[in-house]
């Protein structure tokens, strides 16, 4: 019989339902899941947490890992403050990307972007689902595995597993499992990772932060030889149904165009999206 976590004393969140929330508090929802939850804040070389800023540098050197989650700047100042903070965010030598969402502003705030030299990369639905509708119908592959990380051990294997499945450089590991290892991972903490294995070879890896009052999707990736065999859907299918026993109600992700159909799948609906900009090859040589 399978055994869920019990939800840490004095968080357990309300039972609330998309039906009984406005589309706007969806939207705000999904957008408050991201700006609290990525990076995960364990640590960080630079960083603002508002109110009309969010962006968080972790120093990784990859651009998921250092990023721009939420401006709201008056247009009149608009756009000296993109200049100045992509001259800021340059000067720290990281690959970084910048979301913006529904409510970032003002509304010309992509093309300022984009004169500022980075480069869209693509548009990300944001994406939210009732847990208690979770459509779970796909064969879990046999002989899979799934553990969650509750050790050292088991968060340096999830992130060399994270890093191969992701298409990553190696040089992202030790800097994502000092961050994540300081974001926590116990019970009392809003994050919880999980490893997919086949035959005892981690396969794929997901991650879910409920800092927001959801449970929001990350981290999800497969090795390149495993893809295509529902691995993926088995592990996100389980850390939902995980949260959902540990009692919440709402799960929310942004997803590649590549993932789409998985979620879509699974029950999840789209109700905003984000632009996704990048400024990459900023790595500065070793002095001699």
């Amino acid at each position: 019989m399978r055994e869920f976590p019990t939800f840490p004393s004095g968080r357990h969140p309300e039972r609330r339902t998309l039906a009984s929330l406005s589309r706007e508090e969806i939207v705000a929802l999904i957008e408050a899941d991201l700006q609290a939850a990525y990076p995960p804040q364990g640590s960080a070389i630079s960083e603002s947490t508002g109110p009309d800023s969010i962006w968080r540098i972790t120093g990784i050197p990859d651009k998921f890992f250092n990023n721009v989650t939420h401006v709201s700047w008056p247009g009149s100042e608009a756009a000296h403050r993109v200049r100045d903070m992509i001259g800021e965010l340059d000067d720290l030598g990281v690959d970084y990307s910048w979301w913006i969402g529904p409510s970032s502003s003002p509304a010309n705030l992509p093309d300022l972007v984009e004169a500022g030299g980075m480069t869209f990369q693509e548009d990300y639905p944001g994406m939210a689902i009732d847990l208690q509708n979770l459509r779970d119908e796909s064969a879990v592959p046999e002989g899979l595995e799934i553990a969650r990380v509750e050790d050292a051990g088991g968060l340096a294997r999830f992130v060399r597993a994270y890093t191969i499945a992701s298409d990553a450089e190696a040089a992202i590991e030790p800097g994502l499992l000092h961050l994540l290892a300081r974001s926590g991972y116990g019970d009392s903490d809003h994050w919880t990772h999980y490893i997919g294995a086949l035959d005892g070879v981690a396969a794929a890896t997901t991650s879910v932060f409920t800092g927001a009052g959801a449970a929001g999707i990350y981290l999800v990736a497969t090795v390149p030889a495993q893809r295509r065999r529902g691995i993926a859907t088995a592990l996100v299918v389980e850390a939902l149904r995980r949260a959902w026993h540990a009692g919440y109600s709402i799960g929310t992700l942004q997803t590649s165009k590549e993932g789409l159909g998985l979620y879509r799948a699974l029950g999840f609906r789209e109700y905003c999206r984000f632009a996704f900009y990048v400024r990459e090859h900023l790595r500065r040589p070793k002095a001699e």
